[in-house]
């Protein structure tokens, strides 16, 4: 079988080209809190990654360390360091609707560096830490990035580094975008879903997702507090009120596409096609990431039965 390396001229400094030495302190507009952008350690690998056509899939294959600065890890609030990984993800060319929405908590996509997507956590609201347990019981999972501001140790580009040492992404990858060098271009083709669809970002923010929070406050046996973005469960998907779907994505020119936002829910939680198994996931072992810990949400009430 023909095999095509993809190797466009647009991509070599995302693929082929060296880290870039770190410079000064930089000063962003986007309201999240940062970890100061450093270059990644020298006895970390630079980034591998090779993307080649087989037949009607493509094959996404890397090392899993970043072509862009990182922030310091490990950091206050995550104990890990990146670490090299063997990635091999395949994605169909001619990806199709399924019949029913697939929701995901893990691996949503891959970025064109051969960085996983994953918004989700490991933290739940009720689980001791180091309490195993299938990532889909969870009723209240924390997230990631709360209110603009990044949680567990993110990055500049909405990342951080679980326990194995994968450098993931939760939300906009903003390293990767000035990698890409798409100044005054507003739509960005950063990666690919797990069902083959693109995944995009909106320079301008001009495609908004349909999640609102919720009013009120939340119910007994909950977190204690209002609905105010630190759980999954404190948002509610509101059909029109943005320009994107449930899994956050809409057609452009007739093609689906989904969207990675600044708002929530920052990536799919959930695919319109069929995942590939090259995306499955084991459910962790541990937590994935550590937070500081927070007097007033600590203040828990004993689980409720059978939690």
């Amino acid at each position: 079988m023909r095999v095509f390396i993809i190797c466009f001229t647009f991509f070599l400094s995302v693929f082929c080209a060296t880290l870039v030495h770190a410079h000064g302190n930089h000063s962003h507009d986007d309201g999240m809190k940062q970890i100061e952008n450093v270059v990644i350690p020298i006895a970390i690998e630079q980034n591998k990654t090779k993307i080649t056509r087989s037949g009607s899939y493509l094959y996404i294959q890397g090392n899993g360390v970043p072509n862009h600065k990182t922030g310091q890890f490990p950091n206050r609030n995550n104990p890990n360091s990146i670490q090299s990984q063997n990635h091999n993800f395949r994605v169909s060319l001619v990806p199709q609707m399924a019949d029913t929405l697939t929701e995901r908590v893990q691996i949503i996509g891959v970025a064109l560096n051969g960085i996983p997507f994953e918004p989700g956590t490991a933290e739940c609201y009720g689980r001791s830490r180091g309490q195993r347990g299938p990532m889909h019981t969870c009723e209240w999972r924390e997230e990631a990035i709360v209110n603009g501001n990044g949680q567990l140790g993110l990055d500049w580009s909405n990342a951080h580094v679980q326990p194995d040492g994968t450098y993931h992404y939760h939300g906009v990858p903003n390293g990767l975008i000035k990698m890409l060098k798409q100044d005054g271009v507003d739509l960005v083709h950063v990666g690919y879903a797990a069902d083959g669809f693109k995944l995009m970002v909106s320079q301008g923010r001009h495609y908004k997702s349909s999640y609102k929070l919720k009013s009120g406050k939340r119910p007994s046996g909950a977190p204690l507090g209002k609905y105010d973005g630190s759980y999954t469960a404190d948002y509610e998907f509101v059909k029109g009120l943005g320009a994107l779907n449930a899994c956050n994505g809409t057609y452009i020119n007739d093609e689906f596409v989904y969207f990675i936002t600044h708002d929530f829910p920052f990536a799919p939680r959930c695919l319109m096609g069929n995942s590939d198994p090259s995306f499955a996931h084991k459910a962790p072992t541990d937590r994935m990431e550590q937070r500081r810990r927070h007097p007033q949400r600590d203040r828990r009430p004993p689980p409720r039965r059978g939690y």
